[in-house]
């Protein structure tokens, strides 16, 4: 079955002035995966007007990482599609999911991404962060803008602190991805918004595996859940 488009979808659950035409009404009604998209959505949007400057998300729940461990072929990869709703809502990539929850956290000024952006207050009083290594972020050839990534450990997790300045308003969206170093293989760790960077969660182990190149792309609200090959700044961590 054809789902409605990612950001169709989003618009219509934010209560943007689009227009669904009676094809679309008619999949909407009778679709129950994309019904539950927009439920979700409304929940998120009426979630993220909630949130203070000094509230945190929590990070991904255990199945995200599962499904990470799982494409990168990880002994900690544990299946699990129960319903039949479920299956087909996880057949929408990655991707598709984090551009949803991308076009919510753009109305709302929020960051978001698939693995769980943590949104940092000024609590001084966390885990202490040990940083691991750092990378200055240069445009590449006809693109502007720069930053910094900084590789922390904070307790148990680890994450990646980018920093950004300079990146033109987009046509779309800044995504964040590690590349690994054989240059073909990369994993996305969610929305960047281009005003503030923001703090992702990094699965454990991914740099140590080659996964050291750290890439800013520019993404249309597309749905498709490869990098556009649109990247903007990158740099690399050392190993």
């Amino acid at each position: 079955m054809a789902h409605l488009e990612p950001e169709l979808l989003a618009q219509y659950a934010l209560g943007d002035d689009v227009s669904l035409d009676t094809g679309e009404h008619g999949h909407l009604a009778g679709c129950d995966v994309c019904r539950a998209e927009v439920d979700e959505l409304r929940r998120l949007a009426e979630l993220g007007h909630e949130l203070e400057s000094g509230d945190r998300l929590e990070p991904a729940p255990q199945q995200v990482w599962n499904r990470i461990a799982e494409e990168l072929g990880l002994p900690e990869a544990t299946p699990s599609y129960q319903a039949s709703i479920a299956r087909q809502r996880e057949r929408r990539s990655a991707r598709t999911r984090m551009v949803l929850v991308g076009a919510v956290a753009a109305a709302l000024g929020l960051i978001a991404g698939v693995l769980g952006v943590r949104v940092l207050g000024d609590d001084t009083t966390g885990p202490e962060q040990q940083p691991l290594a750092s990378t200055r972020l240069d445009p590449l050839a006809g693109k502007t803008g720069d930053g910094t990534a900084d590789l922390l450990r904070v307790g148990a997790d680890t994450e990646l602190r980018v920093d950004v300045s300079g990146l033109p308003a987009p046509q779309g969206f800044y995504e964040l991805w590690l590349i690994n170093a054989d240059g073909k293989r990369m994993v996305s760790l969610g929305v960047l918004d281009p005003r503030t960077g923001g703090t992702f969660l990094v699965p454990a182990d991914l740099t140590a595996q080659g996964y050291t190149i750290v890439d800013i792309s520019l993404e249309p609200y597309d749905g498709k859940p490869e990098h556009s090959r649109d990247s903007v700044i990158r740099g690399t961590l050392p190993a």
